[in-house]
């Protein structure tokens, strides 16, 4: 079969597709003029059933669906496609799909498959016919690549795993009447649900294969986007360092440290390779690092990271206060804030937004006031003395209150009220 016979199947099976039901996103997005859309983000995020929603949502608006083209070419059929084939493509696009407004929508799916795709994507954006959205695996189309193949001509949008909004809309709550005391108890038991048990996509929809969902998309992220992806030598004991920071999820990684603990067992690794096999397990969206504040870039890079993962169905512990606070941190990176944390001596403070105003933040698994812990506000008052005044918060299970600390006033705020409040 020709590869022009070959495209022509693959953009008819597509007006064919009986679209799946798709669970609204609270992701904004946007057809730039001259630019393409980008998905960046995890693995399993939900990227593709995104593009899904953005062609139903179009259509909704007035698009016919003949002038949305969805193609993935992740698609055997696709695998002989070069960029002397780009002709044909547009030949084959132009005789089956039709203009809407002088558009055509292409949203390319595994695009990292396509040769030279960068070239391809803005040749497509020079002839100012085409809206483009495209996606890829996170092992291949991260922020980064993005940035090099397109050379400034995207706007981005990152794709995490589904928010707490949009877990209860799976889950078909109303967010309502929330003081009732029955109401709430059900929205508490779905926290923690979201809290201990994660929230990608595919295991909020099938829990019961949740386990082997989970250890199918690790093993995933770590062959195929880290090991594959970065020519890791050392498997095995790449699978070593990632146990120590697995089980450090909610704590301190110093690199440090971990030199000279595997220089104790007889193990040399340099620490600029330590440092590396941390920076891709966050390339990959595996881990998400925090930085402790500083004042200077060389005072930062010294100084530990706590990390998290970048969902918690991969904790391997099941403490809820470790775990909300990964909950807080991805929250934040959906937000699209800059933060750290920040220590002064014994005192820490989990997360502070850098950014006006300031927000200095504590996590805390307490539904009455007698469950915090004074440290708690005491690192907040040391916080807002030593870098200014902010908004001081502390994150509570299902406590809401408001107290002064040494002329500090501090909000307590449940976490179900903060995550339906982004």
């Amino acid at each position: 079969m020709s590869i022009e016979s070959v495209l022509r199947e693959v953009i008819e099976e597509w007006f064919a597709f009986n679209l799946p039901r798709v669970i609204p996103r609270d992701i904004s997005y946007l057809l730039p003029e001259g630019s393409a859309l980008a998905l960046v983000g995890p693995r399993r995020a939900g990227k593709t059933y995104f593009m899904y929603w953005i062609a139903q949502d179009l259509m909704g608006r007035g698009w016919p669906r003949s002038s949305i083209v969805y193609i993935n070419f992740e698609d055997v059929r696709l695998s002989v496609l070069r960029p002397t084939d780009f002709g044909v493509f547009l030949k084959v696009i132009n005789e089956e799909a039709r203009e809407y407004n002088g558009r055509i929508l292409l949203m390319l799916d595994e695009v990292q498959n396509l040769p030279e795709w960068g070239r391809w994507v803005r040749t497509l954006l020079d002839k100012g016919r085409y809206f483009v959205i495209l996606s890829g695996s996170s092992s291949r189309v991260r922020a980064s690549d993005v940035a090099t193949e397109l050379r400034g001509r995207y706007i981005d949008r990152l794709v995490l795993p589904f928010s707490f909004k949009e877990f209860l809309r799976v889950r078909g709550f109303e967010q309502e009447f929330l003081e009732v005391p029955e109401k709430r108890g059900k929205l508490l038991n779905y926290l923690r649900d979201y809290v201990l048990n994660g929230f990608l996509p595919e295991v909020v929809l099938r829990p019961e294969m949740a386990s082997d969902l989970v250890r199918t998309y690790r093993q995933t992220i770590i062959y195929r986007d880290i090991i594959e992806r970065y020519r890791v030598r050392d498997a095995a004991f790449f699978e070593t360092f990632l146990e120590i920071i697995e089980n450090n999820f909610g704590g301190y990684v110093s690199i440090t440290k971990l030199s000279n603990y595997f220089r104790s067992l007889g193990i040399s690794k340099s620490k600029r390779t330590l440092s590396n096999y941390l920076k891709y397990l966050e390339e990959s969206y595996y881990v998400i690092l925090v930085r402790r504040f500083g004042f200077s870039s060389r005072e930062v890079i010294k100084q530990p990271r706590k990390v998290y993962p970048i969902d918690t169905a991969y904790f391997r512990r099941r403490s809820i206060g470790p775990m909300m606070e990964g909950v807080v941190a991805v929250e934040l990176m959906r937000r699209g804030l800059n933060y750290s944390y920040l220590k002064v001596n014994d005192y820490e403070v989990d997360f502070i937004i850098n950014q006006e105003p300031r927000e200095y933040i504590q996590v805390t698994y307490a539904s009455s006031m007698d469950e915090i812990d004074r440290r708690e506000f005491k690192a907040l008052v040391r916080a807002n003395e030593v870098l200014g005044r902010g908004m001081t918060r502390v994150i509570s299970w299902d406590l809401e209150d408001e107290v002064e600390i040494e002329g500090i006033k501090v909000k307590i705020t449940p976490l179900w009220r903060w995550l339906l409040a982004g």
